[in-house]
This record gives structure tokens, C-alpha cells and sequence, in this order.
């Protein structure tokens, strides 16, 4: 569980999160959406302890944060972004990265669940070759291998930050459902510029300069009818007008 008490963070003298309070729960969704530079990648960055706050305190299963290590924090938190790295190497070595004593079957057993095992093991299976930055996998293949390297990591919370952003509408589609299976055991916060994308989450954060302006499940907040659901009316517009197109 994290718990995110009164925090503030500033950058140059001006506020970027103001009181912020949140509790992100086991067996749940936490979706944080919100305009660009609303604060939502400072939260991260926050909760992995790659910034500081300047008040406040995190706890996460009771303990606080800055007290983790960095390698305990790593056992505790999985973070997969838009642009995970993939290593030069090969595919075994990449989920070793997740976990080293991962077994072949449990490896093939992640691959399977992201919609990958099929693809590895016509090219040469766990000894199949990835070069720098995964250059020989298209966008929404390097994002399902991070995404199998994550679920061997076996961590009790993951972040989804912006995760199905630049990947095609397969791999988007099956990164939810993982995001879905997920939340049956471990607590997920999923962020997200598609609005789409949150509208099953458990509890939907909707920030505004620093702040969580807004918060509910989907319903809740398109029955408030205020930013959160003019905001997922005018994508639902887009996305409209984008299909008509073609």
C-alpha cells in the first residue's frame, strides 16, 4: 500500500505539486490523469525516489520511502514507461534483467502472456539476438518484452507511466489486459494521457497545476460533468473523427 500524505514538490521556486494526498490500495487500479505539466510524471519520479519532496512523506506498506534503498525500492516498485531500455543481447538476458532466476518455462510462460512467445521462438527462441535498444523489434514488440521483463520482477506495486504511448493498437490492447490481470494481486497506478485507457481503473485521480482536482471512477466523474469528462469527450470526439477519416 502508498500512502502519499500532504506532499509538495517545487522546481526553480514554483509549486509543481501542492497537498497532494493519495492512498493507492492492493488488488486495485489507481489511474492519475490530467493535462500536460498537470504533475503526473513528478509523482513518479517521487515515488522512485528520483526526486525529493520538499514537505510531506510517502509510506509504502508502512515503512517511509526515503528509508528504502535503492535496491529495496527496486524489490517493492516495477516502473514501465513509454520507452523502456532493451538491452543489446539476447531475449534470455533481457528477462534475466527482471529476474536472474528465472527458469526457461517462466520465461516462456511471460512471453506467452504479452503476446510474444510465438515471434521469440521463430527466431531463434531465449538466445535470440536484440541489438541496441531492441533497433530490430518494432515499438509495440520492445514495449511487450520491458512488459514480460516486468511481471517475472514479480513486485508488489507497478506503474504504468504512459506505457501504451507510440505502440500499435495490439500491443496497446494487450498491455491494458495485463494492467487488468494485474490488479487481481498487486497495486497498480496507471497514468495515462488517453482517457480511454482508465475508465475501468478502481479510482481515477484527475490533476490540475499540481493538484488532484477531481477524483472517482469513470462514471462518477463523467456524472460531475466537469474537466474529466470534457476532457474524455473531446478525445472520444478525435478518436471519432480519426476512424471517420479513414
Amino acid at each position: 500500500m502508498l500512502n502519499v500524505i500532504d506532499l509538495g514538490k517545487k522546481f526553480g521556486g514554483l509549486p509543481v505539486l501542492e497537498h497532494l494526498n493519495l492512498r493507492v490500495e492492493p488488488k486495485e487500479i489507481t489511474a492519475i490523469v490530467g493535462p500536460s505539466g498537470c504533475g503526473k510524471s513528478t509523482i513518479t519520479s517521487l515515488l522512485m525516489k528520483e526526486n525529493r519532496p520538499q514537505s510531506g512523506v510517502i509510506t509504502l506498506g508502512g515503512e517511509v520511502l526515503s528509508d528504502f534503498t535503492t535496491e529495496g525500492l527496486m524489490k517493492k516498485i516495477t516502473r514501465i514507461t513509454h520507452d523502456s531500455y532493451i538491452f543489446k543481447g539476447t531475449v534470455r538476458e533481457n528477462l534475466a534483467m527482471g529476474c536472474e532466476t528465472a527458469s526457461e518455462p517462466e520465461m516462456r510462460e511471460a512471453l506467452g502472456q504479452v503476446d510474444l512467445l510465438g515471434f521469440v521462438e521463430e527466431n531463434g527462441g531465449l538466445d535470440m539476438e536484440i541489438l541496441e535498444k531492441g533497433a530490430n523489434l518494432s515499438g509495440g514488440q520492445k514495449q511487450r518484452l520491458a512488459l514480460a521483463r516486468a511481471l517475472l520482477h514479480d513486485s508488489p506495486v507497478y506503474i504504468f507511466d504512459e506505457a501504451t504511448s507510440n505502440v500499435d493498437v495490439e500491443s496497446e490492447n494487450k498491455i491494458m489486459e495485463i494492467v487488468q490481470d494485474l490488479a487481481r494481486e498487486k497495486s497498480v497506478i496507471l497514468i495515462s494521457h488517453r482517457l480511454a485507457n482508465v475508465t475501468a481503473a478502481d479510482k481515477i485521480l484527475y490533476m490540475e497545476q499540481g493538484k488532484i482536482a477531481e477524483s472517482g471512477t469513470h462514471e462518477q466523474l463523467m456524472a460531475q460533468n466537469k474537466a474529466y469528462a470534457a476532457l474524455f469527450n473531446k478525445q472520444q470526439e478525435l478518436e471519432h473523427f480519426r476512424e471517420e477519416a479513414v
